[in-house]
Formats: structure tokens, sequence, C-alpha cells
């Protein structure tokens, strides 16, 4: 067995030592004529240290790089904290080993000394490739011809080997430039800077700094928006003052940091979309070869590394059948490298703000994450949280996707298996890589597309208080009793529009009408916002003639946790109560601490819990997640309405549910808990399935038994 490994940077090097460990022959064809010391840190975390140590090449690189302690962001002004994410022993006990600081050069010496002299060639150009069913033929720019049984293309964005399979494609140009210097330590003496990723923050402006060899050199990567740039081209400048006008408003340290550069070099911030496949035959792609990524997730090189071990692995066990382990490695890194990619994406649109709203939202996120994700797991988990060593011995389909859902999850019944599609595919990777923006539109297109309001139904916009809302009811329906609708989203996204299929079923359900209130949603309106929203909408009903004996308040997801909530504000301010209270798998703890959100995180395709983290986080933003109106689980729930709950097993939020359902019970509350089988999150909103048509008719039974029909006619808003 024999592999030709195109490109010796860090991901073709790190290919054939694993080859190499595996038993298989490997050759390096690298077009460069020496290997010069370019470029400037690199940041490897635990899932490419785990990997390296497995090749026996964790202690030299322990030895020239640095293990940081933490990443402290700062703001760019002011200095100020914003959020500290704990790395040294601690992040090396959760993740199974530490992050390392190194310079490039350092890390690619160390993997070049790895690779024999007769593994590897300096100034091998690829220029042509064919294949057969016997193996692979590369022809040198000298016009040798090299043949093998397999060729893996590990030669970065401007990849020959990936142009060979897929001809030209557009590459995409993030419009930021990346300053990058390196500092000799006694320049910055008395700044106080220390071993840990040293951060700043501004509008449209990033300081990415750390040593990265101990007390000897510094590395700093300063990113603007590229209009502040002006040049012919971007090459090694001793000039600074360009970029130093771009932080001119820094706070002093970082400011004194960057006049001690004496020279840069720039480049742009450029990346690729996923692509659906990157083999063909015995021939594939590796790095950023496959998956070129943003800078911003700490996560381009280990990407590679991961690859190359996974790469290594597959093809070891196949050896008789290349094209079918080149596959299976496809199979088991492309749903990986996509989510890290459109990750990666979504953080450098996070860090990269310039609105002062937008940049006060994320602050105030950062602020609550702090607050119930100590160790930073939904910002760095999805990139760090990985071993790909243990990874490669089970199955493919345990390998998550874009939406952090394992690709072999399936359900038993093609009904279930339906509607568990329909969330998996909510969410494609650019609408993951737009941040709440895009996953915003995306679960309104969702919504919309797949259930359109019926011909039977209208819909019409109405306004309660300030609040706007939809009055939905079935033609020609009595317009009785009232629901009260709140719609999900984990109080980031969703809309009131996109639930009128649903408030359409809950107005007969009643045999009456419902409301779906448009409550605003975080991270721009952070709590009270929406609790305040549906106290105002809850009022303008009864203001409107409609007894609270004849009102159901009803919420899925978010919205359950909010319809609760609401009751507990009115209990508190004397109102009279609604009759009754529907929550569909509620979610009641903002803390995410439910046992139910780790166990079945990766088999739910509607949520996982780095989701659920920063959509609670974007919404209590610095208030306490354990106030019972951000969380009704920890409220007094004594003295509520009849209560209705219901989830699905093996959902995250199945522990909020049921947690909630006992601790109303054992308060005196008269709870319906009624559990599901082979389903998904809010399997209410999906009208196809048994189990919802079952549901519905058990939430009307339920209703008539609790509400007091009013037999006046609603007003509508003038």
């Amino acid at each position: 067995m024999r592999v030709l490994v195109a490109g010796g940077g860090i991901g073709g090097l790190t290919t054939a030592i694993a080859l190499r460990h595996q038993g298989i022959d490997a050759l390096v064809l690298e077009q460069a004529e020496v290997m010069a010391e370019i470029g400037a840190g690199i940041q490897l975390a635990s899932n490419a240290a785990i990997v390296l140590r497995e090749l026996g090449l964790e202690q030299a690189m322990r030895a020239v790089g640095v293990k940081p302690q933490s990443y402290d962001y700062r703001d760019l002004r002011t200095g100020r904290m914003l959020y500290q994410a704990p790395l040294g022993d601690e992040a090396a006990e959760r993740y199974g080993a530490p992050m390392y600081n190194i310079h490039r050069a350092d890390l690619i010496q160390i993997l070049f000394d790895a690779v024999p002299s007769e593994a590897k060639r300096l100034g091998a150009r690829c220029v042509g490739i064919s294949q057969d069913k016997d193996g692979v033929e590369v022809r040198l720019q000298t016009d040798e011809v090299l043949r093998a049984d397999a060729l893996v293309g590990c030669d970065g964005i401007h990849s020959a080997v990936r142009q060979h399979l897929r001809g030209n494609e557009e590459k995409h140009f993030a419009n930021i430039l990346m300053w990058r210097s390196l500092i000799p330590a006694e320049r910055l003496e008395g700044l106080g800077l220390e071993e840990r990723g040293n951060y700043w923050f501004g509008p449209g402006r990033t300081l990415i700094t750390y040593w990265v060899r101990p007390k000897n050199l510094y590395s700093i990567l300063a990113s603007v928006p590229a209009h502040e740039v002006q040049r012919e081209s971007w090459t090694e400048s001793g000039d600074i003052s360009e970029m130093l006008r771009s932080f001119d408003d820094a706070e002093p340290r970082a400011r004194a940091m960057l006049e001690q550069c004496k020279s840069t070099f720039i480049t742009g911030m450029y990346y690729r979309d996923p692509i659906d496949s990157w083999t063909s035959g015995r021939v594939t792609l590796l790095g950023d070869a496959a998956h070129p990524m943003v800078p911003f997730l700490a996560a381009g090189a280990g990407q590679s590394i991961e690859d190359a071990w996974t790469f290594a692995r597959v093809l070891a066990r196949r050896q008789d059948d290349v094209p079918g382990a080149l596959l299976e490695y496809e199979q088991r890194r492309l749903p990986r490298t996509t989510r890290i990619q459109a990750g990666a994406r979504a953080v450098v649109k996070l860090m990269h703000e310039t609105d002062g709203g937008r940049l006060r939202d994320r602050n105030g996120r950062w602020k609550g994450l702090a607050r119930i994700d100590p160790m930073a797991e939904s910002s760095w988990g999805l990139a760090w949280d990985y071993d790909v060593v243990k990874a490669v011995e089970g199955p493919p389909g345990e390998v998550r996707n874009v939406n952090g859902l394992r690709e072999g999850k399936r359900l038993q019944r093609p009904e279930g298996q339906r509607a568990f599609d329909l969330w998996k595919h909510a969410f494609q990777p650019e609408d993951v890589a737009r941040g709440h923006d895009g996953l915003r539109e995306a679960y309104d297109r969702f919504l919309t597309t797949n259930f359109p309001l019926p011909d039977n139904v209208e819909a019409v916009e109405d306004e309660l208080g300030d609040v706007k809302a939809w009055r939905v009811a079935v033609k020609g329906a009595p317009r009785g009793n009232v629901v009260l609708h709140f719609h999900g989203g984990g109080y980031l996204i969703g809309s009131a529009k996109g639930s009128l299929e649903y408030a359409g079923r809950l107005a007969a359900a009643v045999n009456g009408v419902c409301y779906t209130a448009e409550y605003r949603l975080a991270p721009e309106h952070p709590y009270p916002a929406a609790i305040d929203d549906a106290i105002c909408a809850y009022r303008a009903l009864l203001a409107r003639g409609i007894p609270a004996s004849s009102i159901l308040v009803s919420g899925e997801s978010a919205g359950g946790g909010l319809a609760v909530a609401l009751v507990l504000a009115l209990r508190t301010a004397g109102d009279p109560l609604p009759a009754a209270i529907l929550a569909v798998a509620p979610f009641s703890d903002l803390t995410v601490s439910g046992p139910s959100v780790r166990a079945f995180n990766g088999d739910d395709p509607a949520a996982s819990r780095d989701l659920l983290k920063f959509m609670g986080a974007s919404y209590f933003q610095g208030h306490e997640p354990t106030d019972p109106l951000v969380s009704p689980l920890y409220g007094d729930l004594t003295g509520l309405p009849p209560l209705f709950v219901t989830a699905s097993q093996g959902e995250v939020l199945l522990s909020d549910t049921t947690r909630l359902a006992e601790r109303a019970e054992k308060a005196g509350v008269d709870v319906t808990l009624r559990l599901v089988e082979d389903s998904v999150h809010v399997y209410t909103i999906f009208p196809f399935l048994p189990e919802t048509q079952s549901t519905m008719a058990e939430v009307a039974n339920w209703a008539q038994r609790k509400l007091r029909r009013n037999d006046t006619q609603p007003q509508a808003a003038e």
C-alpha cells in the first residue's frame, strides 16, 4: 500500500506520519523548494493534541509551545473583561488534553522532522492526475510520473487536487483583512501579557494575541474591515501606520502592545462553502483543500489533524478496498467539518459586529453564558470536545452534523422519521453561519413552508395592547373560548406568523379562537421583554371582556415556559388566572441543567445542549436564570390552574417537562402529563403525526372540562 500526499503543510505532514503509524507507505509532495519559517501563531486544542499525543509528538510540541490558562475577552476601547473561558488544567481534564499555542513554523518543523527523508520531496509540484481501477498517477512539473494506490490532496485552499476533482470553484472573501506580527518578549516587558489568550473586541475589529514561545515570542492577529487598508498588494511591510490607525482608540495596554510591532504581513480572510463530496475513486481531499474555514474557532489546523488520523486509520482497515475506504473517510469527516466551517463563520460574524446595539446584545449573551456555562463548552466544545482516536473506532453514524445531530440517528416509524427529517434539514450550514439572523429566517421558512394555513382557517392581524398578534379561528366556528398562544424558538427565533397552522388547530380544540402573540425576541429584547409582552397580551384579552375562566394559555418549547411564567406573574400581581395551561415540551429551566439535555444531546434534531445555552443566555443575559419568571421550574407553583404538559421520550427537553409536572403535582396542581414514544420535539406542530392527532383530541376533551364557555363575541382591535 502506497499513498501520495499532495502538500507538505500541517495536514499533509500529519497524514504522512499517521499513515506510517498504521504501516502504510506515504510520500509527501511539497511544491516549495525549502521549508521556510512562515506564518505566525497557531492554536491547537485538545482534539488535535490527542492525535499528536498518539503519534508521539505531544512532548516535542510541549517543549516549544505554550499552554494558555484561559481565553480572556476584553472590550477594545475600555479594557473591561467581557468573558473568560478557562483553559489550562481545567480544560485538559474536561477535554482529555491541553490546548497549545505554538509558532506555526515550530509545528511544521516538528512534523517535518517526524517524516523520514525518503517519505518527503520538496520542489515536487503536481500538474497532472489520472486514475484507473488499480491505482492513481501524479505527474510532476518535471514530467516525472508517480504511481500509488491513493492520492490525498492536502494542498490548501488553492488545491490543485480539488480543481482536478471539481473544476474551478468560487472562494469567498469575508471582507476582513488580518494583520499578523510576532513580537520578541523584551519589547513587551511591563504590559502584563500573561500566558493566556489575550483578546480584545471592538466594532468590526479584533485583536487575537498570545504567546507562541514561552517568555520569548508573542503572536498578534489584528483583523480589520477590508476598506480600512489601502494598498496595491498585501505583502510584508515594515510600515504599521495603517494598522495602528485602525486601532487608534484601543485601550492603553492594547495600543502599547501594537506599537511594538516592527514588521507585519497582511492576508485576506477567505473561505469556501461546504461541499457534499470530496472523494472520487482513489483520490480524496483533506484539510483546507476539502473544507477551508475562517480562522476564528481555533479549528482549522485541528480539523486537518483529525482528518489525517481518520484517513490513515480507515485506509489501514480497508486496504483491499481503497475507494470504499476513501468514501468511509469522507462519511466520517464531512458532517463534522461542515459543522465546524459553519460555526467558525458564525463566530467571525459574532466577533466583528459593528452596530452598537448588537455589540451590547453579544456582550450580554456572553454574560449569561458565563453564568450557565463556566467552561465555555457551548462556545468551543463543538470543536474541542471530540476524541477522533476513539471516534474512528465507532460507527460512522456517530458523527454529528451541522445541527449537532448524530448522522446515524433514526426513528422506528416512517411518519416519525418524516417529522425527524423535517427538523434535521430545517437549518442549513449557511443559516448556522449567519448566527441568529440566519436561524430566524430558516425557522420561519421551515414553519411556513411545511405547515401552511388550511383554506378553512382564517388568520387576521390583531393587536393585544401594544403586542402584535394574529387572531386565528376555523371559518364559521363559534368564538367562545380563547387560547392565548406563545410560539417556541428559545426566545431567540420563531414568530406568531409561523405558528398560524398550529394556532388554527388550537382554536378548533377549544371550539373558539386562538390569539398567537408576537412577543419580542432576544438578544435585542432580553428579559423581561417576553414576559412583559405576555402579561400585556393577557390583560388586553380581559379588557375586551373575555373572562379569565374561558382562557387557555398555551405555548410550545420556550413558549411553554413563557406560558407558565406568565401565570406565575399574574398570580403575584393579583390578576385573575386563566382556566388552564397547555405546555408542549416547555423550556422551563434556562440553566440548561436537566439530565435529558446531556443524555439526549445529539439525538434530538430540533435542539442541542449548545443551542439551548446560546438561546437561554441570549434571553436572560445579566439576569439570574433561576428567577421563576425566567425559569418557571424554580417557582412556587402553588395555586396554578390545571396544567397539561406533554413531550416526547428521547428529546432534550424531556426532563424540563417531567420535572415541571412533578413539581406542579407536589404543589397540588391538577396535572395531566402525556409522554409519547418515537417522536420529536414539539411533535404537536406536525399535524400528520398520529400522536399529534390523539393528543389534540385529548386536549380538546380536557379543555372542555376546564374552560367555562364564554358566549360573548370577543372584540377585535379597532
